[in-house]
């Protein structure tokens, strides 16, 4: 009888929170969701929040259920969205609940430096620089709640918070580090000078663990709580879209991929980072991936335009699936419309389809046009810009790309996985859509064997375990890519 490593995940997103149990056999990698809730941030005296005890409480109750279903657990990893942080007092207790990305907070800072500064920020780190980053964020954390900032001991990024709430361990993980901009991709550490330039002590920090090695052990209290064995926390590319990337099912070393959710974050791996003059002007960053490799990619719009409009329709008393929305699409008569899913007044509107139609409007086009249109529109624009990124991409490193592969969530979506392969004239492969979930438990498998510290082993495994679908270009996008470039300019 083969020897079954029982794996956890834990995956939360922007959407939901999740926790999926990896079983290997030596061979193949299966999953399956034991649980799973919805996910949101709550809006409270003009701020959004994340409710991280909730978080923390469903996680401890998809871990009973895992651990019912198995028997024993050997390990269990945690990827969340990258940027947000929680704050820990001197007396080890949690001081609030952590802001989300979208208060847009940071912009203000960004705007107090000069372009030099931030060039300067870029090459430092590079990162490109963003109103979310969490290094604009916690400056401005800093300035609205001064009682709150002056009584941390410890800022932990969410994975690692989450991992502190389950083993009292503070370690933190290169990836989710990444996506700070007080982390330089090159030197693989914290970086000193921008540390120094926002006046923050590295003592806040915790210490780096690598990809494989044991943050902690599950503690006794919780262990006892929900009768179950303890097992050690594994360290895995703790950025949702890291993890998701040690999942993309290449044979290939060179590949394009688009992790689908959310947000669309449309990349290349990379043995090393480019910081460059190129690099900064078109927008792509440079973020740690699973076991020192480099994701070369641009956090684009993805499904949340759509979830927004989606929920707006909900309130008025549609409520409608997500293959109902595509069928509407579907059902357009006007596919020409386009818009710019990246334009910054689609952040975070008070209506999201108010905000399409102003946009359409200011561009000439039809700004009354239906729902329908709109949710057409959304699938066609965000497709073109699928294909803008990855033409960069190629351009920035000189290699030209023939795999092009969708992850997440979002490969569920075989309309708009169709709209991508005719938009870049590439061939498609759609899945597997619980890539970090899958990445997170294949990453652990490093812990029980040296020989998984090799992604191309791993991704061997990821092609033994799942089915992709396949998707080749119809209809050829060019006159309508042209028009899409003017929309963006």
């Amino acid at each position: 009888m083969k020897d079954i490593k029982n794996i956890v995940a834990f995956d939360c997103g922007n959407s939901s929170i999740r926790v999926i149990l990896g079983r290997f056999d030596g061979e193949s990698m299966q999953t399956q969701v034991v649980h799973q809730v919805e996910q949101k941030e709550i809006a409270v005296n003009g701020y959004f929040y994340w409710d991280i005890l909730r978080i923390f409480t469903e996680l401890k109750r998809g871990l009973m259920m895992a651990h019912r279903q198995c028997g024993r657990i050997d390990s269990a990893g945690v990827c969340t969205w990258g940027i947000d942080f929680g704050m820990i007092g001197h007396q080890g207790q949690l001081l609030g609940n952590p802001l989300c990305y979208r208060n847009g907070m940071g912009a203000k800072i960004i705007e107090e430096l000069s372009e030099q500064e931030q060039r300067e920020m870029f090459d430092l780190t590079g990162i490109q620089n963003h109103q979310m980053n969490s290094l604009y964020q916690l400056a401005a954390y800093e300035k609205a709640f001064p009682e709150q900032a002056g009584a941390a001991e410890s800022i932990l990024l969410i994975p690692d918070l989450l991992c502190y709430l389950f083993t009292g361990e503070k370690k933190g993980e290169r990836s989710i580090a990444s996506t700070t901009q007080y982390y330089n991709v090159t030197e693989k550490q914290y970086s000193d000078p921008v540390l120094l330039k926002f006046s923050l002590d590295a003592s806040l920090f915790p210490p780096l663990a690598d990809n494989g090695d044991v943050i902690g052990t599950l503690s006794q209290h919780i262990a006892d709580e929900l009768k179950i064995n303890r097992f050690p926390f594994v360290c895995v590319p703790s950025h949702d879209t890291a993890s998701a990337v040690a999942a993309v099912p290449a044979d290939e070393k060179d590949f394009i991929f688009l992790s689908s959710g959310t947000w669309g974050l449309i990349g290349t791996e990379l043995e090393e980072p480019i910081v460059n003059d190129e690099i900064y002007q078109s927008g792509l960053t440079n973020e740690q991936g699973a076991f020192s490799t480099i994701t070369l990619l641009k956090n684009g719009a993805g499904m949340y335009i759509v979830q927004r409009i989606r929920a707006e329709l909900s309130v008025e008393g549609k409520k409608l699936s997500w293959d109902e929305m595509v069928k509407m699409a579907q059902r357009a008569k006007d596919d020409s419309l386009l818009f710019d899913p990246n334009d910054e007044r689609l952040f975070n509107p008070p209506c999201m389809i108010d905000a399409i139609r102003e946009i359409l409007r200011e561009t000439g086009q039809n700004g009354d046009c239906s729902i329908e249109e709109i949710i057409r529109a959304f699938y066609e624009s965000v497709a073109m810009s699928y294909k803008y990124t990855a033409d960069q991409i190629s351009a920035v490193t000189k290699k030209e790309y023939k795999g092009f592969y969708i992850i997440g969530g979002g490969s569920n979506n075989m309309f708009l996985n169709q709209l991508v392969a005719s938009a870049t004239g590439m061939n498609v492969t759609a899945g597997p859509a619980e890539a970090t979930s899958l990445g997170n438990v294949m990453v652990q498998l490093a812990h029980f064997d040296d020989k998984f510290y090799d992604l191309s082993a791993l991704r061997t495994i990821v092609r033994r375990s799942i089915k992709t679908r396949q998707f080749k270009p119809q209809v050829s996008s060019g006159g309508k890519y042209n028009r899409f470039l003017e929309y963006i300019k």
